[in-house]
């Protein structure tokens, strides 16, 4: 996929996302847990869209799989890093490899940190 043909599926998903029948997950909060080595991740979502229900942990390798969903941060998980789910701008979009690219043009987020 060229940069035109990105730029048009990206300006036509910021156009819409308001109204695309998805969920919307803006201010809520998801805690995952790797099966694992049990290592948490708590994530936050800046942006109206989709993320994974499993990822890859970040320490051990292991399936970190979303557990649960809050709309304020629960007193016994505070202390953990929250990790933000946001939509990258089309200039930060360009420098993402090709199946994210994808997968953001489908409505998908991804970690603010991984922007950077």
């Amino acid at each position: 996929m060229n940069k035109e043909e990105i730029k048009k599926r990206y300006n036509k998903l910021i156009a819409n996302i308001e109204h695309v029948r998805i969920y919307d997950g803006r201010g809520t909060y998801d805690f995952y847990q790797c099966e694992r080595c049990g290592k948490p991740i708590v994530t936050l979502y800046v942006n109206k869209g989709v993320t994974p229900f499993v990822m890859q942990c970040p320490g051990c390798g292991g399936n970190t799989v979303h557990k649960y969903s809050f709309k304020t941060l629960p007193y016994s998980i505070t202390g953990v890093l929250v990790r933000r789910w946001v939509r990258p701008t089309f200039e930060q979009l360009l420098k993402l490899n090709p199946a994210t690219i994808e997968y953001v043009l489908n409505g998908g987020l991804v970690f603010e940190e991984e922007l950077k």
